[in-house]
């Protein structure tokens, strides 16, 4: 019997032990993010923004004071251990009071995340450079993993203080994570088409940037100005990242209001290994004139969404690519050449860049298998007709030549979204491995040593190749990860907004009835 209560304890306290050991691994942390739109701490109502909006709605320290406890008093009582912000001034001071409020009304130590950001004030030009993305976070429970950097290196295309990463750790667990807090071009200008194609541009600049991510568990958040149908938002998607808020969250049906009309274009997305460690994601209608029901009770024309996090490690899925003897429509590809005896494998064209010599990474391979971590160096071979191909990049952006004069080309390589504008290539195998792969031009591909140091990929119409440099091999995509899903998104045929009984109402297929606000009518 003494033996057997000595077992009995031993087992409730090994047992108790565990319990406590998964509690902490698998500590819950909360980000909130949020377009604040154009919180400034200056009070200069002069300069206004290229549409001729003006930069905020307050010129006195009162007005300041009135905006800023508007958004900390609809945020606090979440206490969440990061907040990220879209549309705040592009200087210190905005994030300094925005985290000392926040600690004043949750009683725990908020910190901005310095940036180095700033603008001209004095400059009319730069309004666009007036507002940034910016973080704080929670010193109890966070620190910061490196510095925060623009998500979209060497980026300056548009709104370019507004695409920020910075890594997070938490203290409990010990494990990390990439957040990227964005802003897409806005649809404010007279052209539907040109707003696209910029964020197009944006989406590009993203999933470059993020390469240089300090963790690979990545949550990309913010005011992306796209529906989830636009090709922006479909090329993260194809890249890997799912939508958070549409996965958890049933009343994710807007996220912005310019009344009448309300949209989601704020998202969460998280790629394969952070979407494991993500509980929950929702919008929180609480600051939208949709949501308010009144302009006069709302501080921002977006509502904020929350995320819950239990970060824990998650096994980096791999992915196989065997080398080939034939290219199929569809077929994914590393283009690689052995460039001064070591195995490269070429980069897309930089996201800040139209044009470049493709730049490369060093590779091993095991049985003529390459084995990476992601798909960022995959060229996609699409059919174009008569066994020719367009060649595709994972940022979605077709290769073809400049024209240099008469009929002679760049011996670059051309990037572009508009597939009318790409060239067509034939890719034949050679009897020694390699694949002859020819532009309509004329040129081929190959790989060399530039200045006897940077191995690169280019185009040629040389009939042969000189020493140190090589007709490509082709390695195809053969394996998705284990536990990998390819992710395929179709607009959900689900929240339908109608107008009942002169209020709109969110209509569901199986049909159940919510308020605007997310809450089930009977």
């Amino acid at each position: 019997m003494k033996a057997y209560r000595t077992s009995l304890c031993v087992c409730i306290i090994a047992c108790m032990l565990n319990f406590f050991s998964i509690s902490l691994y698998a500590e819950e942390l909360i980000v909130c993010g949020q377009n604040v739109q154009n919180f400034f701490y200056s009070l200069d109502r002069s300069r206004t923004m290229n549409n001729g909006i003006p930069i905020s709605n307050y010129n006195d320290v009162e007005g300041r004071t009135a905006k800023l406890n508007a958004i900390t008093n609809a945020l606090s009582p979440y206490k969440a251990d990061i907040y990220a912000f879209n549309e705040v001034e592009c200087c210190a001071e905005v994030l300094e009071i925005l985290a000392q409020s926040m600690s004043t009304k949750t009683g725990k130590n908020y910190q901005p995340v310095t940036d180095g950001l700033s603008y001209d004030l004095n400059d009319p030009d730069n309004a666009t450079g007036a507002i940034k993305s910016g973080f704080i976070y929670n010193t109890a429970t966070i620190e910061l993993v490196g510095d925060n950097v623009s998500t979209a290196v060497g980026y300056t295309y548009v709104y370019p203080n507004q695409m920020r990463m910075q890594t997070f750790k938490s203290k409990a667990s010990g494990e990390s994570f990439t957040l990227s807090m964005n802003h897409f071009k806005a649809s404010t200008s007279n052209n539907i088409e040109d707003d696209i194609n910029k964020r197009i541009a944006n989406a590009t600049a993203l999933l470059s940037g993020l390469t240089g991510a300090k963790d690979n568990d990545i949550l990309i958040m913010g005011d992306l100005n796209a529906e989830m149908d636009e090709e922006s938002m479909q090329m993260l998607l194809r890249a890997g990242y799912e939508e958070q808020l549409l996965k958890y969250d049933i009343g994710a049906v807007y996220s912005h209001c310019w009344e009448p009309e309300n949209e989601l274009i704020d998202h969460v997305l998280a790629n394969e290994t952070m979407a494991q460690q993500v509980t929950s994601a929702k919008c929180l209608h609480i600051a939208n004139p949709c949501s308010t029901g009144s302009k006069y009770y709302s501080y921002s024309d977006h509502d904020p969404y929350i995320v819950t996090l239990e970060l824990k490690h998650i096994d980096v899925p791999t992915y196989s690519f065997a080398k080939a003897t034939s290219v199929k429509d569809g077929g994914q590809y590393l283009i690689a050449a052995p460039i001064n005896n070591e195995l490269h494998i070429a980069k897309p064209v930089p996201s800040n860049k139209d044009y470049s010599y493709l730049y490369t990474q060093q590779v091993t391979e095991d049985d003529e298998v390459i084995t990476l971590e992601d798909m960022t160096n995959a060229f996609t071979f699409e059919d174009a007709g008569d066994g020719k191909f367009y060649i595709k990049d994972s940022n979605g952006r077709y290769a073809y030549q400049t024209l240099k004069s008469g009929n002679t080309y760049y011996t670059t390589v051309a990037a572009t979204t508009n597939k009318s504008t790409a060239h067509k290539y034939t890719a034949t195998y050679q009897t020694n491995g390699t694949f002859k792969i020819l532009s309509q031009t004329g040129y081929y591909m190959y790989g060399t040593l530039y200045n006897n140091s940077t191995p690169e990929f280019g185009m040629t119409n040389y009939s042969t190749l000189y020493s140190g440099s090589y007709l490509p091999w082709l390695y195809e995509y053969t394996t998705t990860p284990d536990g990998l899903n390819a992710i395929e998104y179709t607009q959900p045929i689900i929240p339908q907004k109608v107008l009942e009984n002169g209020r709109i109402i969110i209509r569901l297929p199986n049909g159940k009835r919510y308020t605007i606000q997310g809450l089930e009518l009977k």
